[in-house]
């Protein structure tokens, strides 16, 4: 039985899956570009890499078994070939040197990904993200503080006043 393999095509802006989806199948990129991002808490949708023609993307989960780990966001109008689990292992079952174009993906992925641009830039947004979470940590401490000196005028002023009428009634009754 002939591999089927689906063919069609998103606009930019759009999703070819999210993290979470289940995987089912890998996509290659015919034409244009789909980014892998993730979501990071402090910062927003980040681009972990981008995926031209000729590039294979999604078979890591695939492979695994496992939901999707990132988004995989259309960069630039493009036309994908999906291709199920199912055909992609009869597929690597009949002709295993195919399974060279999913190797050669995976590792230079993988090397990218511990090269030191990526450490760096990895590096760089974890600091952004820290100097962010810092500052918003500041900014709310500061806040309970003068809501905090606030209460406390509330309470400090009314008893200065006391002591102050205490003494100059004492001082007014008790002059001789």
């Amino acid at each position: 039985m002939p591999v089927q393999m689906r063919r069609f095509s998103l606009s930019a802006g759009e999703y070819v899956y999210r993290a979470e989806d289940p995987s089912g199948s890998v996509f290659v990129v015919r034409s244009g570009a789909v980014e892998l991002t993730s979501l990071y808490p402090e910062t927003g949708e980040g681009v972990d890499s981008v995926h031209g023609p000729g590039h294979v993307f999604g078979e890591l989960e695939v492979i695994d078994d496992r939901a999707r780990t990132c988004n995989a966001r259309v960069a630039a109008d493009v036309t994908l070939i999906e291709i199920d689990k199912a055909e992609l292992m009869d597929l690597l079952y009949k002709h295993p040197e195919n399974s060279l174009v999913l190797g050669k993906s995976s590792f230079k992925r993988l090397r990218d990904l511990l090269s030191e641009e990526s450490l760096d830039s990895d590096l760089a947004r974890l600091r952004e993200e820290l100097e962010l979470s810092i500052r918003q940590a500041v900014v709310a401490h500061e806040s309970r503080v003068v809501k905090s000196h606030n209460g406390m005028a509330a309470i400090g002023v009314p008893i200065v006043l006391m002591v102050v009428l205490a003494v100059g009634a004492y001082w007014f009754f008790h002059r001789a």
